[in-house]
């Protein structure tokens, strides 16, 4: 998916013998204006390609479970393009090259360094790009000569910049107590999502032919912790909080990378994330569920919780979407807690009707 030329200057070349610092300084202003990730992403690649005029620039990032990484593209540009091309929110990873299929990106992303060797007459330089938070990944940019000590230093110099307009990012959209993403930065990333339900980049009928992989479809599911206002009446607030971070630990170490996890407030979570079928999806959040009874919270002891989970559509809002997952949720709640319900599950049993609402409106 190209980034749209109506962006004001994201993923476009500036015009050749115009000053490079106003460039650059284009670019900073540019990188700092957006709020979506992906853009933010784009608009990095494509600094870097007015600053140092290379061959080619491509970010990449990891996803997949901790201990089978994969490189996801999430922007490219080469010299003669006038646009960036941002890749797909969602990648299913077995799709993807795995982390030893690029030997040097892997060192660089371990080492936190910037790398640099010759690569069929080419010179491909890796700088690792980090946050507060995490690794996210590399930048690699491909030159007929070596990158110069000057160069690495403007790169590093711009990548500063990223990382630290990107911890803005995870202030202002990450929970601050679990560290999970919130209820704000939801809209956005649902909507991706919905959008890529009904056109997935880059899953065509022949590629899923070639990978012999199913389409992944997205899913969302609503958490809620059972009986938590008893664990903060029992032992106190600060126990309560103790339950929720550790909560979101057990989230992060189910669930792949590049599944998003949301705090909703108080005991309820959200998950949004991609699955072939709805067996498969249950399977995930069963996962989830299993988890977080076999663990033994300290004063608390056991705590399980409850999941209602849909599939989402491009027609879905939401508010639509988290309304059938509620529903799913509170049938479990009802029917002794600690379980996974599926809403078209449920519909297909007669146990819930069809009915959607959207505000006051009742759609049947």
């Amino acid at each position: 998916m190209a980034a749209k030329a109506g962006h004001a200057k994201i993923g476009t070349r500036s015009s050749p013998g115009s000053s490079k610092v106003p460039e650059v300084l284009e670019h900073v202003a540019t990188l700092t204006g957006f709020r979506d990730r992906g853009l933010l992403d784009v608009t990095l690649v494509t600094g870097l390609m007015d600053l140092l005029q290379p061959l080619r620039v491509t970010m990449y990032r990891t996803v997949g479970d901790h201990e089978d990484l994969h490189w996801h593209c999430r922007a490219s540009m080469a010299r003669g393009d006038l646009v960036a091309a941002s890749g797909a929110l969602w990648a299913d990873p077995a799709t993807l090259p795995e982390l030893a299929a690029k030997p040097l990106h892997a060192r660089a992303l371990h080492q936190g360094e910037p790398l640099e060797e010759p690569v069929n007459g080419e010179h491909v330089t890796v700088f690792s790009v980090a946050t507060d938070r995490e690794v996210l990944g590399v930048v690699e940019i491909v030159r007929e000569r070596p990158l110069t000590r000057h160069g690495r230093r403007r790169v590093s110099a711009l990548l500063r910049i990223y990382r630290n307009f990107h911890s803005l990012l995870d202030y202002s959209e990450r929970d601050t107590l679990t560290g999970l993403l919130n209820r704000k930065s939801f809209d956005d990333t649902f909507l991706r999502a919905a959008t890529e339900a009904a056109h997935p980049a880059g899953t065509t009928g022949e590629a899923e032919r070639r990978t012999a992989q199913p389409r992944q479809r997205p899913w969302l599911g609503v958490v809620d912790i059972d009986h938590f206002k008893n664990v903060n009446d029992s032992y106190g607030h600060l126990i309560g909080d103790e339950v929720l971070v550790l909560m979101a630990r057990i989230m992060r170490s189910t669930f792949r990378l590049q599944d998003q996890l949301y705090r909703f407030g108080g005991e309820e979570f959200v998950v949004l994330l991609r699955s072939p079928d709805e067996d498969s999806a249950m399977v995930a959040f069963e996962r989830l569920r299993s988890n977080l009874e076999h663990f033994r919270f300290p004063q608390v002891g056991q705590v399980t919780g409850s999941i209602g989970f849909t599939e989402l559509s491009n027609s879905d809002t939401p508010a639509a979407a988290v309304e059938r997952a509620d529903r799913a949720l509170y049938y479990a709640k009802e029917h002794g807690r600690n379980q996974v319900c599926s809403h078209a599950a449920l519909v297909r049993s007669g146990a819930l009707s069809s009915r959607q609402t959207t505000g006051d409106i009742e759609l049947f």
